[in-house]
């Protein structure tokens, strides 16, 4: 029988842990339909307490009621951590017991699977010392500082090392999902799988992890050119029409745009269009050029220095880093 307990904590990602549990179950009912069979596989939410089962407020603000917790939770295949939203020093400060607990569970051999920043936990716990991992690329830097122990990855988004796997993004957390699907089904079933979620896969790649430019505040008028911003980032923005919008002068707007935002609206441009090209380098095969093109720069070349500038790497680095994926799965 195979099972598997889904860790929860506050400002946990809910798609780190409804994507899988949801895929499991789907292959479930499509192994009865097409195997005629029906396949145990249990999957507990669990709390990252010892103390008392209350309801758990994830980061979209839904609260989650486990199951069980850490004292009272079966023995599982494979244990998953989903990602942490923000930075994740809160969430390891607040959870020792989470910590300890998990280097009991490695040491018994359970398999434990650990997703964006959440792989920080496992870091932690000196699960990960001499090990490789991957993490989220946007805490590369961070992460090698804080556990230079740990032999990072970077060039990948699913790493193993014995019985602890490491994924990069929910892409990643999902592709490793299909993975242990077809273990468990076969191919016929993993196929209808990923066809059926390719979309929610899609949509939710680059969504779970901070971004400081999105942060919320109490100026209307700026928060309505924001929004506007980032369902027009392929265009040209200037100072003066932006003014315009909000109805107000070029200076008082600069100053009003850097003090509820945090970053000039020049800035704050680019880095939508940033996001807008590790879309594009991720899941198109679209040159550079037609990227610069469709998000406004004037040239391959201008975009190439501002994509490396903002992201410390060059976009085919970039897009051969994120398509890489290391399945030593045996």
């Amino acid at each position: 029988m195979n099972s598997s307990i889904f860790i929860v904590y506050p400002r946990a990602l809910l798609t780190g842990l409804s994507l899988p549990m949801e895929m499991i179950s789907s292959a479930k009912s499509i192994a009865n339909i097409k195997q005629n069979r029906r396949v145990k596989w249990d999957c507990d939410v669990v709390s990252s307490t010892n103390g008392e089962i209350q309801p758990i407020k994830l980061s979209s603000g839904i609260d989650i009621l486990p199951k069980f917790n850490l004292r009272t939770a079966s023995k599982a295949k494979t244990i998953f951590i989903p990602p942490i939203w923000g930075q994740p020093d809160v969430v390891i400060r607040k959870n020792q017991a989470l910590i300890e607990w998990l280097k009991i569970q490695s040491a018994k051999g359970t398999q434990i699977v650990a997703t964006g920043t959440g792989v920080c936990l496992l870091a932690e716990a000196g699960l990960l010392n001499a090990k490789i991992a991957t993490t989220h690329w946007y805490y590369f830097e961070q992460f090698e500082s804080r556990y230079p122990n740990v032999n990072l990855k970077r060039e990948h988004f699913i790493t193993q090392d014995e019985n602890i796997i490491c994924t990069g993004s929910i892409n990643a957390l999902v592709d490793l999902t299909l993975y242990f699907i077809e273990n468990e089904f076969g191919n016929d079933v993993s196929q209808v799988i990923e066809q059926h979620y390719s979309h929610e896969i899609n949509r939710t790649y680059d969504k779970p992890w901070f971004s400081e430019g999105s942060r919320r505040h109490p100026d209307e008028g700026i928060m309505e050119v924001q929004q506007w911003m980032e369902t027009h980032f392929a265009q040209h923005f200037s100072l003066e029409s932006l003014s315009e919008m909000a109805n107000m002068s070029q200076r008082n707007f600069s100053r009003r745009f850097k003090q509820a935002v945090g970053k000039s609206a020049f800035d704050y441009s680019l880095e939508l269009k940033m996001k807008g090209a590790r879309e594009l380098l991720k899941n198109t095969n679209l040159n550079l050029q037609d990227i610069a093109d469709r998000l406004g720069f004037k040239d391959n070349a201008y975009f190439s220095r501002q994509f490396k500038r903002q992201n410390k790497i060059t976009p085919s680095a970039y897009r051969e880093m994120v398509r890489a994926k290391l399945f030593n799965l045996n």
